[in-house]
């Protein structure tokens, strides 16, 4: 079965603001639906960017589908999972996350700010 976007609804992203702290695994799981009904992710690329500002061209982190720190899984193929550890200087950034499915369209369903703590433990 291939990804179904269902263009029909309006899907407008949810904000979710990240807190975590420098060095610590960002190790997270969303599902994606539309209304009650899970999204097939399956044959999706998917890519999260953390910036400084939404305008930024400076990234401060990166995953993705292509560099395995992000993965698709769950019965039905519609929970993406994150495992990236975030070894970024303390500060409050913005991020997002694109789905690109097969056919070339791409949603955003996910944003927020992304603030990282300075670790005080240093190994």
């Amino acid at each position: 079965m291939s990804c179904n976007n269902s263009t029909t609804a309006d899907l407008r992203p949810a904000q979710y603001n990240v807190k975590i702290w420098r060095n610590d695994s960002w190790s997270q799981v969303f599902a994606i639906l539309a209304d009650t009904t899970a999204v097939n992710l399956s044959g999706c690329t998917i890519l999260v960017q953390v910036r400084p500002t939404p305008t930024s061209t400076s990234v401060v982190l990166t995953l993705s589908t292509a560099n395995s720190t992000i993965s698709i899984g769950g019965a039905s193929l519609n929970q993406i999972t994150f495992n990236k550890i975030v070894d970024v200087a303390a500060g409050t950034y913005v991020y997002d996350m694109n789905v690109t499915f097969p056919s070339g369209e791409v949603k955003t369903y996910i944003y927020g700010n992304f603030i990282v703590q300075e670790d005080i433990t240093k190994p």
